[in-house]
């Protein structure tokens, strides 16, 4: 039986339907990109990242695990390099953190 205000049966979704509600429910309600920047970042990175965009890149996510300090990911305009934003502002290009692709 579909849900009230929906015509569309739940077993008849799009494999990406399916997909962005495995996406969705891991992730809970935390964007990729936070809007409070300044709360996961500290002054360092946030100027490094200012630096970082007048050169093409762009802040990807932020992974924010549970009592550690977040993961700050940057990505130049083409996706094609990705870097991690250490805490000292400093860019990191071969990363230690595994990335689903």
């Amino acid at each position: 039986m579909p849900e009230p205000g929906t015509s569309k049966s739940p077993f008849k979704s799009t494999l990406a339907e399916r997909l962005q509600h495995v996406v969705d429910n891991r992730r809970g309600v935390q964007k990729a990109v936070p809007i409070d920047l300044g709360r996961y970042l500290n002054e360092s990175q946030l100027l490094a990242l200012h630096s970082l965009e007048s050169f093409g890149w762009h802040l990807w996510f932020v992974r924010r695990p549970l009592f550690m300090q977040p993961i700050v990911m940057v990505a130049n305009s083409e996706s094609t390099q990705h870097a991690q934003l250490e805490e000292d502002g400093s860019v990191n290009l071969k990363p230690q953190l595994h990335l689903r692709h």
